[in-house]
């Protein structure tokens, strides 16, 4: 298999992980918060990447610089993103939130054009531009008014629009660094950076008094989230930026969404309409465009 068909495969797997997390984590946080599931999932994921490298044999070892860099970028798309998104969507209207959301791989190709030189063509923007609106009709279920009274009305939008920046950011700024070093042990640094960032606010808020009470299905979704969506997803993220563009990788986020409807409908008996269907259409269209124009030039 060429080395950029497997790179779109753990895209792909990446974002179906994390299309999937949706259910589990509404699972998760009937019993704990959005703290400790973050801490939680995370931590699990270390462990996970761990022991991945210990049977590659690949050493536990970076140059100050590299972890340094990982560090930094732990805090941003970790820590930080992960909390302020949890937050923001707490409180932001549902329809604001579709919106902001799927402008992320839009903002992935634009840092991508600025700081990495990547190139962006008009079929590649036509592309982004369809799975975006695919995007909005899946999460809209076709219900596009919903959109007509968009407007600000508390901080939960603002932690959202910051949410898609700091994934940008994360992805775009790890590309550059990923030519130096295996994506396995940069994202186990990253990841590792992040959830000690997240101990602290973990043990002050007292979170450690939530684990006796976790039932067998919350265990079963935390275990999905970590050893899934966060090794194996973000490893698989890294993986793929470490061969492809940003922007191209960027593209993919917008399987998430389709994956999360998808699940919800499986094992929350939610109903799938015809407006899922063609946003779903639309957006493996997008997807399909960005790619071949990229794959055969």
């Amino acid at each position: 298999m060429k080395r950029s068909d497997l790179a779109i495969l753990k895209a792909t797997g990446a974002v179906t992980f994390w299309g999937a997390s949706f259910t589990a984590t509404k699972v998760a946080v009937g019993e704990v918060s959005p703290l400790t599931l973050l801490w939680m999932r995370f931590g699990i994921g270390i462990l996970c990447l761990g022991l991945i490298m210990k049977l590659k044999k690949q050493p536990f070892s970076m140059p100050f610089k590299g972890l340094r860099d990982f560090a930094l970028l732990g805090f941003i798309g970790i820590f930080l993103h992960n909390f302020i998104q949890s937050s923001g969507l707490r409180t932001a209207e549902a329809s604001v939130s579709v919106v902001i959301l799927a402008s992320t791989p839009i903002v992935i190709a634009i840092l991508g054009f600025i700081f990495l030189s990547e190139n962006i063509s008009l079929i590649q923007i036509m592309g982004i531009l369809i799975a975006a609106c695919g995007v909005v009709t899946v999460l809209s279920r076709g219900d596009l008014s919903v959109f007509l009274s968009i407007g600000f009305h508390d901080t939960g939008e603002i932690l959202v629009i910051g949410s898609v920046f700091t994934w940008a950011i994360f992805s775009v700024f790890s590309k550059g660094k990923l030519r130096y070093y295996p994506p396995d042990l940069a994202m186990f640094f990253a990841m590792t950076s992040g959830w000690i960032l997240a101990s602290l606010p973990f043990y002050l808020s007292g979170g450690f008094y939530e684990l006796p009470g976790i039932s067998v299905e919350a265990w079963l979704s935390i275990l999905f989230l970590g050893i899934f969506c966060s090794a194996l997803g973000y490893f698989f993220w890294y993986d793929a930026l470490s061969y492809l563009p940003a922007s191209r990788v960027g593209i993919f986020l917008y399987l998430s969404p389709l994956v999360g409807v998808s699940v919800a409908a499986l094992f929350l008996g939610e109903n799938v309409t015809f407006s899922v269907v063609l946003g779903g259409i639309m957006i493996l269209f997008g997807v399909a465009m960005v790619n071949y124009r990229r794959s055969s030039s």
